[in-house]
């Protein structure tokens, strides 16, 4: 296998990484410090065989799958997260400071205003209250995930900029719809006059506040009924998309449902909406899930996709690790012949979408396990192993079933059907007892029929 076939299997395998949700978030560190020790950004062929090279390490990051990552360096500095190494390696390929990396991240500084406030908020945020609302309005610019540092120009401090709902929720460990309907009852104080506007405050800053009883005069009254038109207009304002016909969708459920179901594109855009709330939402979990258990067609699918995942996923482990558990649990080292040989079949797998056949996925399967099965017999130690290994399962699981049969119930039923049974089973044991101590005469057994 060449270099640039070698490449875009590690290449292959960040990209899928960092498209996951939670195992990739694991694996991708990792995978991107291979990237860089091992240069494999520089050139490779992607999965339809195209050869892309880069110059730079920015460009093989921001530039569309299949030929790059897709993704903002800031993001895979995200990704890096505290791992010095990793971002060292990365400054040295850039050319900047671990210190200017760390600075891209958009995490705001330790200890600085907005996460005091955010930690704060989180823990309070059910109780209101002015205070409250001050730690939303002085932190928190609706759709800005900006987190630069603006200098005056006569030299005066800087002042940390504000950061969006959402990223001030995740700090808090809230939702960005809470955030917002703090936010929204500070501005309506602020437009009687009660308190100043947000957009006039900083973060950390105090001033002080209105009475603590007129705060459910701006919060309670607006907030607390306005769920759903809250929850709306914050997704609106994350995806950029009009508030207005958002509403007006949300009005009329039955012109939803037929354009759903007449149009292709509606339906994959209902369907990634769907994926996306599933993750916070656990009634909709449940629902979705008793659907699924309702429908014999859609449980097959999901039997069917289940398999395909978990037989790609076995190849790539396989490609990208070189190492593989036998049956006998033993793990092995693989020769390098055949884990190029798996990195082959993976990279044929890995199209960057969702498009891989399930008879694509067990083909691979089916082919990597034979390579396996092949390793193992060409090594007369391995496959020693293995056949003892299997023997003493089947063992194992006999005597576990002949465990379970209680003699008193054999004795009051004495049947003589299972007494010749028993007694087949007891000539089957001792000519496996002789066979294993190489012939060695063994005292004869009790018959069970002779209780």
């Amino acid at each position: 296998m060449s270099k640039s076939d070698g490449n875009a299997v590690l290449v292959n395998s960040l990209s899928s990484s960092l498209r996951s949700t939670l195992n990739g978030l694991d694996t991708a560190p990792s995978l991107i410090r291979r990237v860089l020790e091992e240069a494999s950004w520089r050139h490779f062929v992607t999965p339809r065989g195209e050869l892309v090279e880069h110059k730079t390490f920015e460009s093989f990051v921001t530039t569309a799958p299949t030929a790059g990552l897709g993704k903002s360096l800031e993001e895979v500095i995200r990704v890096i997260g505290d791992d010095d190494e990793v971002l060292t390696l990365l400054a040295h390929e850039i050319g900047v400071t671990v210190d200017s990396l760390k600075e891209r991240s958009g995490a705001p500084r330790l200890n600085s205003p907005i996460q005091v406030d955010a930690r704060k908020f989180g823990s309070y945020a059910r109780s209101g209250g002015w205070i409250f609302g001050l730690m939303v309005a002085r932190s928190v610019t609706p759709g800005s995930d900006l987190n630069r540092t603006s200098h005056s120009a006569d030299d005066t401090p800087a002042i940390e900029a504000k950061v969006s709902a959402r990223r001030f929720a995740l700090l808090a460990g809230t939702t960005a719809a809470r955030v917002m309907r703090f936010y929204r009852a500070w501005e309506r104080a602020a437009e009687s006059g009660l308190v100043p506007g947000a957009e006039t405050l900083h973060p950390g800053q105090n001033i002080e506040l209105p009475p603590s009883d007129e705060w459910a005069e701006y919060f309670t009254k607006y907030e607390q009924s306005t769920d759903q038109r809250e929850g709306i207009a914050q997704q609106a304002e994350a995806a950029g998309t009009s508030y207005t016909e958002a509403v007006k969708v949300a009005k009329n459920p039955a012109a939803m449902r037929t354009a759903i179901l007449g149009d292709p594109k509606t339906a994959d855009a209902a369907r990634r909406a769907l994926m996306d709330r599933l993750e916070d939402d656990s009634e909709l979990q449940a629902t979705m899930a008793r659907t699924i258990a309702k429908a014999p067609e859609l449980r097959k699918a999901v039997t069917a996709e289940s398999k395909k995942s978990e037989q790609i996923e076995y190849v790539r482990k396989v490609a990208v690790e070189g190492r593989v558990k036998a049956p006998s649990g033993e793990m092995l080292e693989l020769p390098p012949a055949l884990k190029a040989t798996a990195q082959q079949h993976f990279a044929t797998l890995e199209t960057g979408d969702d498009g891989i056949l399930a008879e694509s996925a067990t083909e691979a399967y089916d082919a990597v396990q034979q390579l396996i099965t092949e390793a193992i017999e060409a090594d007369p130690e391995i496959r020693l192993r293995e056949r003892r290994a299997r023997l003493y399962s089947r063992l194992q699981r006999a005597a576990k079933a002949f465990e379970d049969v209680d003699p008193e119930e054999l004795a009051s039923l004495r049947e003589p059907d299972i007494v010749a049974v028993l007694q087949e089973l007891q000539q089957a044991i001792t000519s496996c007892l002789e066979s294993a101590s190489g012939g060695t005469t063994r005292p004869t057994l009790r018959a069970v029929g002779e209780m």
